[in-house]
């Protein structure tokens, strides 16, 4: 009688082990569905702020373009300030760059040197002062309309027509 009272006892400990172990591997479940679906719109949130610093420098640019009187073409001078000695590539990047002279509008808006997706990568360099694989950002250049688009895997994009000097946010996420 001792032997199956203690067997009867053993596996009513292991049927708690077992219980106790499903209890915590759905709980660790829940905690980590949330914390994974939080880290997507981190990245998100940080390309709404490339949104806004975009606005920013547009700005900045634009009212600088105005009062050097409307030139052709206009030398930023922050871009020096953000050199990475990590990326050797960017630092290549930002020596060729160094003259950092953008061509502008009529309108006073920013311009491709190239109409392709290296223009549309040059130019955010050169506003921004940062490299795109910092945001892990993907370029699209849309020759019709004129539209360098800055996608990122979180489904969020900036859109700037160079045309118009129109930055448009999307965030596919809702």
């Amino acid at each position: 009688m001792r032997k199956q009272q203690k067997s009867e006892n053993d596996l009513l400990k292991t049927y708690a082990r077992i219980i106790s172990l499903t209890l915590i591997i759905v709980i660790m479940g829940v905690i980590g569905t949330k914390h994974f679906s939080t880290v997507d719109s981190i990245g998100t949130k940080s390309l709404e702020l490339e949104h806004s610093r975009l606005l920013y420098v547009l700005a900045m640019v634009k009212s600088q373009w105005l009062s050097q009187g409307r030139p052709d073409s206009l030398k930023l001078s922050w871009e020096n300030m953000s050199v990475s000695s990590a990326n050797k590539q960017f630092e290549t990047d930002s020596i060729r760059a160094s003259k950092n002279i953008i061509k502008m509008s009529d309108e006073g808006w920013p311009q491709l040197d190239s109409e392709s997706v290296a223009g549309c990568k040059e130019l955010w360099q050169q506003l921004m002062a940062s490299d795109l694989h910092d945001i892990k950002a993907e370029v699209l250049y849309q020759n019709e309309t004129k539209i360098c688009r800055f996608a990122t895997e979180q489904s969020g994009s900036i859109s700037y027509q160079t045309t118009s000097g129109r930055v448009i946010f999307f965030d596919d996420n809702g």
